[in-house]
């Protein structure tokens, strides 16, 4: 394919450049941002440019839209986001995560796979119909975002709220995907991130009878809720790759650093994924009653705080036809059977989805993401960007 060590080489330096989320101590997207807009803008005066930039405690959060506009009808726009998670333990990392490395067919670094293959193949795409125009059948453009690692406030959210986009902008987030290609997601749970905080009673640990233990009273509700929640919320929906809602206790903010002292004070947290014939009130709603409850029974103040939620999302009915041709694609240029299904939450395809907007979530992963030792393969970046390329060859009909 052409231009494939000049791609090469602009996804080295792209992972290059650290762009780990302020939520994980990162400093952000911005300088990446700043990369990628001179590459990109430098390939042609066609590319129409629009920037969005966000800003959070201080930080710069850009977001770049990339458009080749050659009058068609409809646009398809590709969706790739910016920031990464932080390293981790970097005693378990075999090679510099902020280092891209090349082994053979793999390309390892923090953020190959999630989700700097989704926006080189994105991007691949987009420079080769500046060399095409005769081969486009809908305008194609590329949205690389700020914040999807911690909620996408200050990315695509945020970006939905300044831009305009109509019922001819459709929308591929290559941000999920299967080894083979072979799972199109057209569906989202919903998604909520609890803070659940108990407020008990400090005291020396000598003494326990004038206290109120936080951290025993935390753990019996955290147990509680998790029984609950698993068999009130127990409907299976196959088309989903986990059928079931999850409710997963993740993360504990200890009251005390001290072993003889009783906490007055301790935070606990859920990730819960939420299947679409639930409402994410209806959720919130029964671990408000039963912290109530607990309340009542224990004498502890118990307080709940959203960090992130997001309505389940699917598309609209007359997006099957557009999720079809992408599948077309797909089994035109590999020969597999490709199957339409739903996943646990938390791509940017959910925001354009609450907005009315059909969008396809697909790649070609080995799920690496948010590992040590994350990558890419090279073979996929290029065959999701001729599976891109393909697409917008076929055409969109009106209805589509």
């Amino acid at each position: 394919m052409a231009d494939r060590d000049y791609f090469i080489g602009l996804y080295s330096k792209m992972i290059e450049i650290n762009s780990v989320n302020p939520s994980g101590g990162g400093k952000g997207e911005a300088q990446r941002a700043q990369f990628l807009k001179g590459e990109i803008l430098g390939w042609s005066n066609e590319i129409k440019f629009e920037e969005y930039d966000a800003e959070s405690d201080g930080i710069k959060r850009p977001n770049l839209l990339f458009l080749l506009d050659r009058g068609r009808e409809k646009t398809v726009w590709f969706v790739a986001h910016m920031d990464t998670v932080s390293e981790g333990d970097l005693s378990l990392w075999k090679y510099p995560p902020f280092k891209a490395t090349i082994e053979g067919d793999k390309i390892y670094g923090r953020g190959t796979c999630d989700n700097g293959q989704g926006g080189i193949s994105s991007l691949f795409a987009l420079k080769y119909f500046l060399g095409h125009p005769e081969e486009m059948k809908s305008n194609i453009g590329v949205i690389m975002v700020s914040d999807e690692e911690a909620g996408s406030k200050y990315g695509i959210d945020f970006v939905l709220q300044k831009r305009n986009f109509t019922k001819n902008d459709k929308f591929v987030v290559p941000d999920f995907g299967t080894p083979d290609g072979s799972s199109v997601e057209v569906a989202e749970k919903g998604l909520i991130w609890l803070k659940i905080t108990v407020i008990g009673k400090q005291c020396h640990a000598s003494t326990p009878e004038v206290g109120k233990n936080a951290h025993r009273f935390a753990r019996e509700l955290e147990s509680a809720l998790d029984k609950r929640l698993h068999s009130k919320f127990k409907a299976i929906d196959d088309e989903f790759t986990v059928p079931t809602s999850t409710f997963e206790p993740t993360r504990v903010d200890p009251g005390t650093t001290s072993i003889n002292i009783i906490p007055g004070k301790e935070s606990f947290y859920f990730d819960m994924r939420i299947l679409p014939r639930y409402s994410i009130d209806e959720v919130f709603n029964e671990v408000k009653r039963i912290s109530n409850q607990f309340t009542k029974e224990t004498g502890v103040n118990v307080l709940l705080e959203f960090v992130n939620k997001a309505n389940p999302s699917s598309n609209t009915p007359g997006g099957k036809e557009f999720v079809q041709k992408f599948i077309d694609s797909i089994k035109r240029l590999r020969g597999i059977e490709v199957k339409r299904v739903g996943i646990g939450g938390g791509t940017c395809g959910a925001f354009f989805r609450d907005k009315g907007f059909d969008t396809i979530v697909w790649g070609t992963l080995d799920e690496t993401e948010h590992m040590p030792n994350e990558y890419a393969k090279l073979s996929n970046v290029f065959g999701d960007a001729e599976v891109f390329i393909d697409f917008i060859k076929s055409g969109l009909t009106n209805s589509s």
